[in-house]
């Protein structure tokens, strides 16, 4: 009995010094995708949309209340326009497919709504999404 209350103890002190993730928690839709928090890289946030998106969000990374705006990028496989230059996939390998995200978090809480300017390669933005928490 007292091995078995140690691993319990053991176990609620990993729980609650676990730092508050909300990744698999957040997912948002939008006007056109569903978009999920799919992990952390250093700094950078990764969201995952449509089969094949990716959108990398520099800074945004262990930031879960208070959140502001934040600059980054999308990635496809293939998209309406071939940039000149490339961006680096989730896979690590180069893609053409590629555009500028600006996401700014409406609500200073989780979940949050967000509004995001979009663009193609490293041009003005020509679209606005807004996400919106899907919840339980």
């Amino acid at each position: 009995m007292k091995k078995n209350y140690v691993l319990l103890t053991y176990a609620l002190l990993i729980c609650t010094a676990a730092p508050q993730k909300a990744l698999a928690d957040e997912v948002w839709k939008t006007e056109e995708y569903k978009v999920v928090y799919q992990e952390d890289r250093n700094k950078t946030a990764m969201w995952r949309y449509g089969s094949d998106g990716v959108i990398f969000i520099d800074g945004l990374a262990g930031v879960f209340n208070d959140r502001g705006s934040y600059n980054g990028y999308w990635v496809q496989k293939s998209s309406s326009v071939r940039c000149d230059t490339y961006r680096e996939g989730a896979d690590g390998k180069p893609t053409y497919h590629w555009g500028r995200f600006k996401v700014t978090f409406i609500d200073s809480k989780f979940p949050s709504r967000w509004k995001a300017d979009i663009s193609l390669c490293d041009r003005d933005p020509v679209m606005t999404l807004n996400g919106t928490p899907v919840t339980k």
